[in-house]
């Protein structure tokens, strides 16, 4: 089964996080790089106020499908890494959250 990883962004009251460089610029430059380390996808997801009209914690996230861990971890400590974590300033001002794991079951 795939391994995924999510990229989340705080929602805070200073949040700055500008979607439209991430997905023309960020996202692709993440593909470019990872990719040859075994990146297969990556989708993104825009959060929205809940039921209640609360704040969501997070703007946005994503989520990276790789065959497996050691693929990930091939890239996050690769000289392919660095211009993908310096890019991050040019969208947002907050650090992103990082979650991981094996994809269990699906329908």
């Amino acid at each position: 089964m795939p391994f995924h990883a999510l990229v989340l962004y705080p929602n805070e009251e200073d949040t700055k996080f500008d979607m439209d460089y991430y997905l023309k610029t960020h996202m692709p430059l993440v593909m470019e790089n990872f990719k040859k380390h075994g990146l297969k996808k990556w989708e993104v997801l825009e959060y929205k106020p809940g039921l209640d009209g609360a704040k969501p914690l997070y703007i946005a996230s994503a989520t990276m499908i790789w065959d497996k861990p050691e693929d990930m971890g091939a890239a996050l400590t690769s000289e392919d890494a660095k211009p993908v974590f310096g890019d991050i300033q040019n969208f947002t001002n907050k650090q992103p959250v990082f979650l991981a794991g094996d994809l269990v079951k699906t329908s």
